[in-house]
Protein backbone atom coordinates (compact mmCIF):
# COMPACT_ATOMS: atom_id res chain seq x y z
CA UNK A 1 0.00 0.00 0.00
CA UNK A 2 2.81 2.46 0.78
CA UNK A 3 4.39 1.88 -2.41
CA UNK A 4 1.56 2.60 -4.10
CA UNK A 5 0.56 5.93 -2.45
CA UNK A 6 4.29 6.95 -3.33
CA UNK A 7 3.50 5.92 -7.14
CA UNK A 8 0.75 7.92 -6.76
CA UNK A 9 2.62 11.01 -5.26
CA UNK A 10 4.44 10.89 -7.60
CA UNK A 11 2.13 11.07 -10.66
CA UNK A 12 0.48 13.60 -9.15
CA UNK A 13 3.84 16.13 -8.71
CA UNK A 14 5.06 14.99 -12.49
CA UNK A 15 1.39 16.13 -13.25
CA UNK A 16 1.55 19.16 -11.64
CA UNK A 17 4.87 20.22 -12.91
CA UNK A 18 3.91 19.67 -16.60
CA UNK A 19 0.80 21.45 -16.35
CA UNK A 20 2.80 24.31 -15.44
CA UNK A 21 4.39 23.85 -18.63
CA UNK A 22 1.00 24.50 -21.20
CA UNK A 23 1.23 27.24 -22.69
CA UNK A 24 -2.32 29.66 -21.97
CA UNK A 25 -3.63 31.22 -25.16
CA UNK A 26 -3.24 34.74 -25.81
CA UNK A 27 -5.75 37.43 -25.06
CA UNK A 28 -6.67 39.98 -28.49
CA UNK A 29 -9.32 42.60 -28.74
CA UNK A 30 -12.05 42.23 -31.18
CA UNK A 31 -12.51 46.12 -32.60
CA UNK A 32 -15.55 45.32 -33.75
CA UNK A 33 -16.92 44.29 -30.59
CA UNK A 34 -14.74 45.41 -28.29
CA UNK A 35 -14.89 42.06 -26.15
CA UNK A 36 -11.97 40.27 -25.46
CA UNK A 37 -11.38 37.24 -27.82
CA UNK A 38 -9.26 33.85 -27.58
CA UNK A 39 -6.59 34.04 -29.94
CA UNK A 40 -5.54 30.90 -30.79
CA UNK A 41 -4.27 28.80 -33.73
CA UNK A 42 -7.08 30.10 -36.38
CA UNK A 43 -5.97 33.47 -36.28
CA UNK A 44 -2.95 34.31 -37.97
CA UNK A 45 -0.93 37.29 -37.40
CA UNK A 46 2.81 36.73 -38.50
CA UNK A 47 2.47 38.76 -41.66
CA UNK A 48 2.40 42.28 -40.84
CA UNK A 49 -0.72 44.30 -42.10
CA UNK A 50 -3.10 41.32 -42.79
CA UNK A 51 -4.21 39.16 -39.79
CA UNK A 52 -5.60 36.08 -41.50
CA UNK A 53 -8.58 34.34 -39.65
CA UNK A 54 -10.36 30.73 -39.71
CA UNK A 55 -13.60 31.30 -37.84
CA UNK A 56 -15.28 27.61 -38.34
CA UNK A 57 -13.33 25.46 -36.34
CA UNK A 58 -13.99 22.78 -38.62
CA UNK A 59 -11.94 23.81 -41.42
CA UNK A 60 -8.61 24.34 -38.81
CA UNK A 61 -5.72 21.88 -40.30
CA UNK A 62 -7.79 21.72 -43.12
CA UNK A 63 -8.16 24.95 -45.15
CA UNK A 64 -5.08 27.46 -45.00
CA UNK A 65 -4.48 31.00 -46.05
CA UNK A 66 -1.23 32.07 -47.06
CA UNK A 67 1.05 34.13 -49.33
CA UNK A 68 0.15 37.07 -47.50
CA UNK A 69 0.30 39.86 -50.24
CA UNK A 70 -0.25 43.94 -49.00
CA UNK A 71 0.39 46.30 -51.19
CA UNK A 72 -0.57 50.16 -52.71
CA UNK A 73 -2.33 50.84 -55.83
CA UNK A 74 -2.51 54.59 -56.30
CA UNK A 75 -4.00 55.81 -53.06
CA UNK A 76 -5.65 53.04 -51.87
CA UNK A 77 -3.97 49.67 -49.43
CA UNK A 78 -4.80 46.49 -51.87
CA UNK A 79 -4.36 42.91 -49.98
CA UNK A 80 -4.13 39.16 -51.76
CA UNK A 81 -4.39 35.74 -49.80
CA UNK A 82 -4.24 32.25 -51.05
CA UNK A 83 -6.69 30.01 -49.92
CA UNK A 84 -5.75 26.12 -49.79
CA UNK A 85 -7.36 23.12 -49.24
CA UNK A 86 -4.71 20.76 -47.64
CA UNK A 87 -7.29 17.94 -47.93
CA UNK A 88 -8.80 15.36 -50.12
CA UNK A 89 -12.73 16.69 -49.70
CA UNK A 90 -14.71 19.45 -51.15
CA UNK A 91 -14.61 22.59 -49.30
CA UNK A 92 -18.52 25.16 -49.45
CA UNK A 93 -16.73 28.27 -47.74
CA UNK A 94 -17.00 32.30 -47.68
CA UNK A 95 -14.75 34.76 -46.91
CA UNK A 96 -14.48 38.41 -46.12
CA UNK A 97 -12.25 41.49 -46.45
CA UNK A 98 -12.32 44.06 -43.17
CA UNK A 99 -10.11 46.86 -43.26
CA UNK A 100 -8.79 49.07 -40.44
CA UNK A 101 -6.86 52.11 -40.15
CA UNK A 102 -3.35 52.41 -39.52
CA UNK A 103 -4.57 52.24 -35.46
CA UNK A 104 -6.53 49.43 -35.74
CA UNK A 105 -9.43 51.15 -35.98
CA UNK A 106 -12.00 49.68 -38.19
CA UNK A 107 -12.73 51.78 -41.66
CA UNK A 108 -16.07 51.79 -42.90
CA UNK A 109 -18.28 48.62 -42.86
CA UNK A 110 -16.84 44.79 -43.72
CA UNK A 111 -17.64 43.91 -46.80
CA UNK A 112 -19.99 41.79 -47.84
CA UNK A 113 -19.71 37.32 -47.59
CA UNK A 114 -18.31 35.75 -50.81
CA UNK A 115 -18.89 32.10 -51.49
CA UNK A 116 -17.08 30.02 -53.30
CA UNK A 117 -16.28 25.81 -53.74
CA UNK A 118 -12.66 24.80 -52.90
CA UNK A 119 -12.18 21.12 -54.48
CA UNK A 120 -9.65 18.67 -53.06
CA UNK A 121 -5.87 20.00 -52.87
CA UNK A 122 -7.37 23.39 -54.79
CA UNK A 123 -5.66 27.00 -53.72
CA UNK A 124 -7.41 30.41 -54.91
CA UNK A 125 -6.17 33.71 -54.82
CA UNK A 126 -8.72 36.58 -52.99
CA UNK A 127 -7.88 40.00 -53.52
CA UNK A 128 -9.24 43.14 -52.46
CA UNK A 129 -8.76 46.52 -52.92
CA UNK A 130 -9.89 49.21 -49.89
CA UNK A 131 -12.47 51.72 -50.94
CA UNK A 132 -11.07 54.36 -48.44
CA UNK A 133 -7.41 56.04 -48.47
CA UNK A 134 -6.72 55.73 -44.56
CA UNK A 135 -7.50 52.11 -44.81
CA UNK A 136 -3.86 50.54 -44.03
CA UNK A 137 -4.80 47.11 -42.83
CA UNK A 138 -6.95 44.55 -43.30
CA UNK A 139 -8.44 41.06 -41.66
CA UNK A 140 -9.06 38.15 -43.97
CA UNK A 141 -12.10 36.03 -42.86
CA UNK A 142 -12.84 32.50 -44.13
CA UNK A 143 -15.65 30.35 -42.64
CA UNK A 144 -18.16 27.51 -43.45
CA UNK A 145 -21.04 28.43 -45.43
CA UNK A 146 -23.37 27.30 -43.15
CA UNK A 147 -21.57 27.25 -39.71
CA UNK A 148 -23.36 28.43 -36.55
CA UNK A 149 -20.56 31.32 -35.83
CA UNK A 150 -23.19 32.48 -39.03
CA UNK A 151 -26.45 32.10 -36.89
CA UNK A 152 -24.32 33.91 -33.76
CA UNK A 153 -23.29 36.95 -35.90
CA UNK A 154 -26.64 37.01 -37.12
CA UNK A 155 -28.53 37.29 -33.71
CA UNK A 156 -25.92 39.60 -31.88
CA UNK A 157 -26.33 42.02 -34.82
CA UNK A 158 -30.01 42.33 -34.22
Amino acid sequence: MRIFSVVLLEVFFVVFALSGCVSQPELGLNTSSNQEIIQTKAVDTSYPGIKRLIASDDLIGYIAVVNPILGKKGDFAKAQVTVQNLTENRYEVEYQYQWEDSSGFAVGSPRPWKRFVLGPKQAKNFAEMALRKDAAKTIFTIRLVDDTFVELNKKVSK
